[in-house]
C-alpha cells in the first residue's frame, strides 16, 4: 500500500513537472521574435487536462486530406489544425475571442457537410483544399507570419485557443450537419437562403444584424462611356447606348433586405448576383444614383450575405453574447453537437425553443 502510494506521488510529480516545462516552452514562443518563431514549434495556450484528454481523443482519429492548391500536393492534417488555418484566413484575428469561437464552429461544420456532399471539387483524393473558390481559404504558418508579422505567435495562439475551446463543436438541425454558410458583412440583413442559391434551407434565414461597426459601404462610379462599353459587351441585347443609358437602367425588384433581386438594363433583365459580378460589387445591396459624369452603386455590406456575419459576429460578442448566442442567432433553429469519428455523438446545447434566435438588440 506504502509503495502504491509513492508510485502515485512519483507519477503527479512528474506530470507537474512536464506541465513546468510545457509552460516555459509556451511562454518563450508567445514573447519570441519572428525570426525565433520560424524555427520552433509554436504552442498553443496549456489546457487543463481534462481539456488536453478531450481534444487529443477526439482529434487522434481525425485526419483529413488536404490539397495545397498554392505548393500543388496533398497532405494529411489534423481537422483541428485545418480549422485554425481557416479561422486565421477567413475572419481577422483581432476580432473578439467569442465571434472567433463562433467562426471555428461555422467553418468546422461547412467542412464536414462539404466533405459529406461530394468533399473537393478542385481535387479528387483531397477532403477539401485552401482555395476559397472552392472550399475555405486557408494560412498557413508561412502566410500567418507573413501576414501578422510580430503578431504571429500572438495571434496563432489566439486563434488556437478559440479552435480548441470548441473542438468537435458543429451545428446541426433535425440531426444533420448544417450547410453553415458565412460572410464578411450582411450591410444590416442577412439573407434567406433561397435568394441566393437554390435551396431554401430553414436554418438560413434572413436575420438582423444591427452591431456591425463599421458598416461596410461604398460608392461604385462608372463614367457613361464606361458604363455603355461594359453592358454592351456582356449584354449586346440590352440595346444600352449613351442616348438611353439614363432611363434604361433602374432596380425593378428587390427582396425584403434590400437587395437587389433584379436590375433592368434596356431590354434586358439581369439578377442581382449578375449585376454585382457585371459591375465589381462587393455584395447585392446597392442602390442607383446618376451623377453628370456617370452612375454611382451604393452599396453595403461585403459577401453573398446568407448565414453567419463575421462583422455581425463581431458586434455580437462585443455586446457580450457568446459564440452560442451568435451561432443561433445567425442559424435558425439550430443544435450545438458534439461529432467525433463515429459522426454526430451528443447534442450538446439546443436553441431556445421560443424563437430559434434568442438575441434581442439592445434598444
Amino acid at each position: 500500500m506504502t509503495l502504491c502510494a509513492v508510485l502515485l506521488a512519483l507519477c503527479v510529480l512528474l506530470f507537474l513537472l512536464m506541465r513546468l516545462v510545457l509552460s516555459g516552452r509556451e511562454i518563450k514562443a508567445e514573447s519570441c521574435t519572428p525570426a525565433e518563431a520560424g524555427s520552433i514549434a509554436i504552442r498553443t495556450p496549456a489546457p487543463t487536462i481534462l481539456d488536453l484528454y478531450a481534444y487529443f481523443d477526439w482529434t487522434e482519429t481525425t485526419t483529413i486530406k488536404v490539397y495545397d492548391h498554392r505548393a500543388d500536393k496533398l497532405v494529411d492534417m489534423d481537422l483541428e489544425e485545418y480549422i485554425v488555418g481557416v479561422v486565421s484566413a477567413e475572419m481577422p484575428a483581432y476580432y473578439d475571442f467569442e465571434a472567433l469561437k463562433a467562426q471555428a464552429v461555422a467553418s468546422r461544420t461547412y467542412t464536414l457537410y462539404s466533405m459529406a456532399h461530394g468533399g473537393c471539387h478542385t481535387n479528387p483524393d483531397a477532403d477539401v483544399c485552401t482555395n476559397s473558390k472552392c472550399c475555405q481559404a486557408f494560412s498557413t504558418h508561412e502566410r500567418m507570419q507573413n501576414a501578422w508579422k510580430d503578431d504571429y505567435a500572438n495571434n496563432y495562439n489566439r486563434v488556437a485557443q478559440a479552435v480548441m475551446e470548441t473542438a468537435g463543436e458543429v451545428l446541426i438541425y433535425d440531426g444533420k450537419l448544417c450547410d453553415a454558410l458565412y460572410h464578411a458583412c450582411s450591410g444590416g440583413q442577412t439573407e434567406n437562403s433561397e435568394n441566393v442559391y437554390a435551396n431554401a434551407l430553414p436554418y438560413l434565414r434572413g436575420v438582423d444584424s444591427p452591431y456591425e461597426d463599421p458598416m461596410r459601404e461604398e460608392d461604385v462610379d462608372f463614367g457613361t462611356d464606361a458604363l455603355v462599353e461594359l453592358i454592351a459587351a456582356k449584354y449586346p441585347e440590352s440595346g444600352i447606348t449613351k442616348d438611353n443609358v439614363r432611363d434604361g437602367i433602374a432596380i425593378e425588384k428587390a427582396y425584403e433586405s434590400g437587395r437587389v433581386e433584379t436590375l433592368r438594363l434596356g431590354k434586358t433583365k439581369i439578377t442581382g448576383k449578375q449585376a454585382r459580378n457585371l459591375f465589381g460589387l462587393r455584395s447585392t445591396m446597392f442602390t442607383v444614383a446618376w451623377t453628370e459624369k456617370g452612375i454611382v452603386f451604393h452599396v453595403k455590406g461585403y459577401g453573398h450575405g446568407v448565414g453567419m456575419s463575421q462583422n455581425g459576429a463581431n458586434g455580437m460578442a462585443k455586446h457580450g453574447s457568446d459564440y452560442r448566442e451568435i451561432l443561433f442567432h445567425y442559424y435558425t433553429g439550430v443544435s450545438i453537437a458534439s461529432y467525433g469519428a463515429d459522426g454526430i455523438t451528443e447534442q450538446a446545447t439546443p436553441a431556445p425553443e421560443s424563437t430559434g434566435n434568442p438575441f434581442v438588440p439592445e434598444g
